[in-house]
């Protein structure tokens, strides 16, 4: 974290880190201000409810997909911006991945809804090189391998962040495209 960064921007890395490593109902207000800098109840000037700072995490991670899909164009290219977020990003993807549950009913289906759209535009991508495979398949396939990406943000591994890159791009691209 840097001195120079927005508070709230402060909170948001402060609260993705503990999160990832400790999980959302495990940390507290005054963790995350401590974290970050400032008093637990300064975090309120902020952000209304602890909750609150978990669905930005989780929106911000579902914008950044979609915006990096919206640019990409082809299947290499997705793949290669998804897996720069999942190894780049790890923390706040692990956060996404691991705390869904923890969202209310209304922002857990605004997330899914705008998966959707993120997997559609995977699908169209993945359609040229796989006419073999129906839309169902399409969907089952690209589904798989974004959980399999996304969770790989859980797993501890030595290999340094390029190395990781370089398998989870193999693996991604050997699933979809065999």
């Amino acid at each position: 974290m840097t001195i120079a960064a927005p508070r709230r921007e402060l909170l948001l890395e402060a609260a993705a880190s503990l999160f990832a490593a400790r999980g959302f109902h495990a940390v507290g207000i005054d963790d995350i201000g401590a974290a970050a800098g400032i008093t637990g109840p300064g975090v309120y000037r902020h952000f209304p409810s602890k909750q609150a700072l978990l669905e930005s995490l989780c929106d911000r991670t579902m914008d950044r997909m979609l915006a990096l899909a919206t640019d990409s164009g082809d299947l290499d290219t997705l793949v290669d911006l998804h897996v720069s977020l999942v190894v780049g990003e790890r923390a706040l993807v692990s956060v996404w991945v691991r705390e869904e549950r923890a969202l209310a009913e209304d922002v857990r289906r605004s997330l899914r809804r705008r998966m959707r759209s993120y997997e559609v535009i995977w699908r169209e991508a993945l359609t040229p090189s796989r006419p073999d495979l129906d839309s169902a398949q399409l969907a089952l396939t690209v589904g798989a391998v974004l959980a399999m990406l996304n969770t790989t943000s859980l797993i501890e591994n030595p290999l340094p962040a390029a190395g990781r890159a370089v398998v989870l791009r193999r693996l991604a691209l050997a699933a979809l495209l065999t």
